[in-house]
């Protein structure tokens, strides 16, 4: 196992790909294309507020306090696609993981992000929590929640298993964002683009006291 912290970039002697060839993913309907892969290595990622690790195929980040994120190189888009599979855990209030996108810095991006504790949630109303998007730092969820209940948020339908991989895909083109879970033809999420900002960096993302692995990160544009 590698091992990368926090506090910028640095340098890995030698590169952990994650082996994208090797690991089986979602299959994905007719129209939604699986994209080219790209590498997730320590020595591509900028980590913010964690340590990151790379071991069996997967990047992990830790759980801590606040926010954290994993800069990815090579990725700097406005407009695009991208996929990548994710595991949280059915651990309630402790598992929020997903993908920032359109980002500037650690203050402002763009996410969507699961809640894997809400996927099996026998109250319909808890269960739709279960997908989650968001705009940092104007738009984040419990003022999203307030001002238009239901809309930024959605169940995931045939509810995953909370502690296996769950494959998201996110659009975000046109002035819009569509957010595909588990290789769904039809998105859960359908939104406009909650700002207009002009960052292009991607980042794995894992909220407060969140840990949470990553693989199988392919650019869909």
């Amino acid at each position: 196992m590698r091992k990368f912290t926090n506090g910028g970039r640095m340098v890995c002697g030698l590169a952990i790909l994650l082996a994208t060839a090797t690991i089986p993913t979602q299959a994905l309907p007719a129209g939604q294309r699986a994209g080219a892969p790209v590498a997730l290595a320590l020595d591509r990622l900028e980590v913010v507020n964690r340590t990151a690790t790379a071991a069996r195929g997967e990047i992990r980040l830790n759980a801590a306090p606040d926010t954290g994120l994993a800069w990815i190189a090579g990725i700097a888009r406005t407009e695009g696609c991208l996929s990548l599979e994710v595991r949280g855990s059915n651990e309630f209030g402790r598992s929020f993981v997903g993908i920032a996108f359109r980002g500037t810095d650690k203050d402002t991006y763009d996410v969507v992000y699961v809640r894997p504790f809400r996927f099996r949630s026998e109250d319909p109303a808890l269960a739709a929590h279960g997908l989650q998007y968001m705009s940092m730092p104007d738009h984040p969820w419990p003022v999203l929640r307030e001002r238009s209940p239901g809309v930024y948020e959605s169940a995931i339908g045939s509810a995953p298993d909370p502690n296996d991989w769950v494959h998201l895909m996110v659009r975000f083109r046109g002035g819009r964002m569509q957010a595909f879970v588990n290789g769904a033809a039809a998105p859960q999420l359908d939104l406009p683009l909650l700002t207009q900002g002009t960052g292009g960096r991607a980042a794995l993302w894992v909220g407060n006291n969140s840990s949470g692995a990553f693989r199988n990160l392919r650019d869909c544009s």
